[in-house]
């Protein structure tokens, strides 16, 4: 049962995955053993963000803090990031996400903003 703010009662009924009352789907776990760590989520559009997850729900939606959206230009390996705070990344425009090793050296370079956003 729940208490609404208006005071009223409510029944409220635990979430069943595949049979199993109040468990995550099977491929929620991948996202559990995610959330509080870094990471690069590429997006439908082609977008890639670098951030912290701290939760998603049963629609993979994620709660990302921190966020940049990183511009790469590949042929001179270098990259400029702009900072976004915290989004709310619906489930349906994830294409892959994965978790940034912080002791990995990528080969890039941090380049100014205007000079990476031109090209």
């Amino acid at each position: 049962r729940c208490k609404l703010l208006s005071g009223h009662d409510v029944e409220m009924e635990q979430p069943v995955f595949e049979g199993r009352p109040g468990k995550l789907p099977h491929w929620a776990s991948n996202l559990e053993e995610n959330v509080d760590k870094k990471l690069l989520i590429i997006l439908r559009d082609g977008r890639k963000l670098i951030g912290w997850l701290r939760t998603f729900d049963q629609f993979a939606n994620l709660l990302v803090e921190h966020v940049v959206e990183r511009h790469i230009i590949f042929e001179e390996k270098v990259y400029a990031d702009i900072y976004l705070g915290t989004m709310l990344i619906r489930g349906e425009n994830v294409c892959l996400f994965g978790e940034v090793d912080p002791d990995r050296q990528d080969g890039l370079r941090e380049a100014p903003l205007p000079y990476v956003l031109a090209k």
